[in-house]
């Protein structure tokens, strides 16, 4: 296909490089007609490593297993995330992209001995009222044709679109739950976790190091990763997940400034299990999704 970029590691790259070709990129935005190319990244053969796989079972909360956790593919494949969001053909501007949504399936537990096979691209947009949006996806296959794990992950580039943003829409009061909660968890999040989850997942965006560097980025304080909330999420839900197919879909609503206290909590719906992270009052939502199993 003409325009179609095309990546091949033999290992995993380091992330330092991509944070500064990023931050050196000063302007992004696209033309009138012009689109994301598809630029795809490919690895084969990945295995996982003991230590990294037990920091991040540590920092979000998931019990040792024979298994993966469901999202840590998502963090297995981060550095090559960051090879393609920073490609010379991607057009937008990496920092300041927000994680909107984010789906993950899988189609059964993954071994923590199964070499994986990953690939990752982008291709395309569509317009919002808020911005541009495009779908970062990521697939891993086990030794099939068919992939095993598959994460969607939606980003919004806030710029000016054609698309009007709604008016004369108000809001009565705080925003409700659609569930019924039948557990609720209090979570402490501490001032640090944003560099523990770094130092796990390889994710140094600086909006979630310090005070100091989130507050160049418009923040008044560090803010908590998305993907650790949904991460820890998983963890507390993780006797629901099950041993078979497993879908978590999350929306990323308002940020968890560091430190904070959040709650939990979780109930059925007649279709899936709901679950939500909110401020310990509930006026504040942080996080809202679904577990569903097909």
């Amino acid at each position: 296909m003409a325009g179609e970029t095309s990546l091949t590691f033999d290992q995993l790259p380091g992330v330092m490089p991509y944070y500064l070709r990023a931050a050196t990129t000063l302007s992004g935005g696209l033309d009138a007609n012009q689109t994301i190319p598809r630029i795809e990244a490919r690895i084969s053969g990945l295995s996982v490593r003991a230590e990294h796989l037990a920091r991040y079972r540590k920092v979000c909360g998931f019990a040792r297993s024979s298994t993966l956790p469901i999202t840590y593919p998502h963090v297995l494949a981060f550095p090559i995330h960051m090879a393609v969001l920073t490609h010379k053909t991607f057009p937008l501007k990496l920092l300041g992209l927000v994680h909107v949504k984010n789906q993950i399936s899988q189609q059964r537990p993954v071994g923590v001995d199964e070499p994986l096979d990953l690939l990752i691209y982008v291709d395309g947009h569509r317009e919002t009222a808020k911005g541009i949006e495009f779908e970062l996806t990521t697939e891993a296959y086990a030794g099939d044709q068919t992939a095993v794990w598959q994460a969607n992950a939606t980003f919004l580039s806030r710029q000016k679109t054609n698309v009007p943003k709604e008016s004369g829409k108000k809001h009565d009061g705080p925003p409700k739950l659609d569930f019924t909660p039948e557990t609720q968890g209090e979570w402490t999040v501490p001032a640090d976790i944003g560099r523990h989850y770094a130092a796990a997942a390889g994710d140094y965006n600086p909006i979630h190091l310090s005070p100091y560097s989130a507050k160049l980025f418009g923040f008044k304080r560090a803010i908590a990763h998305g993907m650790w909330t949904k991460a820890r999420a998983a963890a507390a839900l993780h006797d629901h997940i099950g041993d078979g197919p497993a879908t978590i879909d999350v929306a990323f609503k308002k940020p968890v400034f560091l430190p904070s206290r959040a709650t939990f909590c979780h109930g059925q719906t007649s279709q899936n299990r709901a679950f939500a992270l909110t401020d310990k009052s509930g006026d504040i939502h942080h996080l809202t999704g679904t577990l569903s199993h097909s």
